[in-house]
């Protein structure tokens, strides 16, 4: 890889931390049957997501894939 992916991969990686370091709750495990707490996130094409909107749903499946739709 170069210089250059290197740098973009490490600015993703502090600004997930910082993210997640500003939840405004505390982070704990989930037992099965335990309601998932709700959250936003931006899709890929920009839209702000909320687990809360997929609520009655059946099955929701979140896919999380670092550097995707970065420049080789």
């Amino acid at each position: 890889m170069d210089k250059h992916r290197y740098q973009r991969m490490g600015l993703m990686v502090v600004m997930l931390s910082i993210s997640l370091l500003s939840m405004p709750m505390a982070a704990r495990a989930l037992d099965v049957g335990d309601k998932a707490p709700d959250f936003v996130m931006h899709s890929t094409v920009g839209e702000s997501v909320k687990l809360s909107d997929y609520q009655g749903k059946k099955n929701v499946f979140l896919f999380f894939f670092l550097a995707a739709f970065s420049a080789a």
